[in-house]
């Protein structure tokens, strides 16, 4: 921080005189005051025979900036100033390359301007007004900003100095929580209709503070292969990332495997050689995937291995993570996983009829044996996930004229389904685990064209249902 000035000898005595540094606040935080504007003044008080003003102050920039200032000299055209005119204007001037006491970078302005024949100033005065910006807000302990008058001269007639009393600017941050991790968002689609279906997905940041200064990041993406596919990366589609890196990105990982399923994107953002750059911030798309799905499936992002989101070094602070290391540290972070839902609705052509399947797996060939009221083939789907099938029969091609007359076996197990019946259809639903599964549909009655016998259709029925009872009390026993 800024030391105070180095106290002036008194040479000529005006009693009393008092040069303030005034400030509009004295108190911020612990919300974060980022963005606030505020204002100082530089005040004098009981001066007398005052001809000409020399003053310089200071401060450093860790979390203020210089915003604008408004002289107020002279008198006369600024109601509250100090000093008649005319007036011989020496210096007006902020210099932002400053070194402030004890080498710490800053910032520091200089006002000098004396009366040229004019009347001597009495009283009280403002000397300039000046508006700052909080640029930074400290995390986990409290901080002092200081503004400071480093050099000052208040002249009377003669040039001789005028003693006086200087009081500094002191505002104190209160000390705001360490922001949140950003979420990692992978976002979801959903299409009912034909399959194949091609989609684009976003994974994208949240809720990113600054304070964390991404870096960048190395992200996996999960699907399941057996029904989904990626097809293309793209890399910050939107230039969001590479806004805050003077030298872009550069990619490190822009690779798929669809046969382990894994999206993996790394990357790292350049500075400029002397390490400048904008901790990014806010909410934006990382990448997008473009997939080809014929069913449903997650999109996860990957955890149990090291992925992380980097942040920029920053040794000064001592806080966790960063404990003043001089190394990139991982951000806290959230996951929201995504979901491709993708029911396919398929018509199969069967002898002339149509049956419709409805799933959120993928949905084979139906095979079909005249004569045989019997549907057979396969649903395949995300390992570890529920599906469904749907499927819609017509009357006039396969039917039951008992009750309870439908069937459905997943892997040779009975399963109850859930049927609805209207003039012309059959409607039955039932669910199942996922991976690969077979599933067979029996009832009692097909049509006649292809009728053989009752006899034979029940004496296939009820061996299909009697082998899939055996399997299961067989199962129950253990055997």
């Amino acid at each position: 921080m800024l030391v105070a000035a180095i106290s002036q000898m008194p040479i000529a005595k005006a009693a009393g005189t008092t040069l303030t540094i005034v400030q509009s606040i004295t108190e911020l935080g612990p919300q974060n005051a980022v963005g606030t504007n505020f204002t100082v003044s530089c005040f004098i008080e009981n001066v007398a025979e005052l001809y000409g003003v020399d003053i310089q102050i200071g401060w450093t920039t860790e979390y203020i900036e210089y915003v604008s200032h408004v002289k107020m000299i002279p008198a006369n055209t600024s109601a509250g100033g100090l000093l008649y005119s005319p007036t011989i204007p020496v210096s007006d001037q902020v210099d932002e390359t400053a070194s402030m006491p004890g080498s710490e970078p800053g910032t520091m302005y200089w006002l000098a301007e004396a009366s040229m024949g004019a009347p001597k100033f009495n009283g009280n005065g403002t000397a300039f007004n000046m508006t700052f910006r909080v640029k930074n807000h400290p995390i986990g302990a409290d901080s002092h900003t200081y503004i400071n008058v480093t050099s000052s001269t208040l002249a009377n007639f003669g040039g001789s100095p005028i003693s006086h009393t200087i009081t500094n600017a002191h505002i104190l941050l209160h000390a705001r929580p360490q922001p949140a991790g950003p979420t990692i968002q992978v976002a979801s689609v959903s299409h009912k209709g034909a399959v194949p279906y091609a989609f684009q997905t976003n994974v994208s940041i949240l809720n990113l503070d600054s304070y964390w200064d991404l870096g960048g990041y190395d992200i996996q993406l999960t699907y399941s292969p057996e029904v989904i596919q990626a097809t293309l990366i793209t890399v910050d589609p939107d230039g969001w990332f590479a806004s805050f890196w003077p030298g872009g990105p550069f990619i490190v990982k822009n690779e798929t495997d669809n046969d382990t399923g894994i999206v993996w994107v790394a990357l790292t953002g350049l500075p400029d050689s002397d390490g400048t750059h904008s901790p990014p911030s806010g909410n934006a798309t990382l990448f997008t995937v473009d997939f080809t799905a014929l069913a449903s499936g997650p999109l996860e992002i990957e955890t149990e291995s090291p992925r992380y989101l980097a942040g920029y070094p920053h040794p000064e602070r001592s806080e966790s993570p960063y404990n003043n290391q001089d190394v990139a540290i991982p951000i806290p972070y959230n996951a929201t996983d995504g979901l491709a839902n993708i029911v396919g609705v398929t018509a199969h052509s069967i002898l002339s009829h149509i049956v419709t399947t409805e799933s959120n797996s993928s949905v084979s060939s139906i095979f079909f044996t005249p004569g045989v009221p019997m549907l057979y083939f396969n649903v395949t789907g995300a390992n570890g996930h529920t599906g469904f099938c749907n499927i819609t029969i017509p009357k006039n091609f396969m039917w039951s004229t008992i009750a309870d007359g439908w069937f459905v076996l997943v892997n040779g197990e009975l399963v109850q389904p859930q049927i609805v019946t209207d003039a012309t259809n059959t409607y039955i639903y039932f669910t199942y685990h996922h991976s690969r599964n077979n599933v067979t549909i029996v009832t009692s009655n097909v049509i006649p064209e292809f009728y053989t016998s009752m006899f034979a259709i029940t004496l296939l029925t009820a061996t299909a249902i009697g082998l899939a009872l055996r399997r299961k009390l067989t199962k129950k026993k253990g055997f």
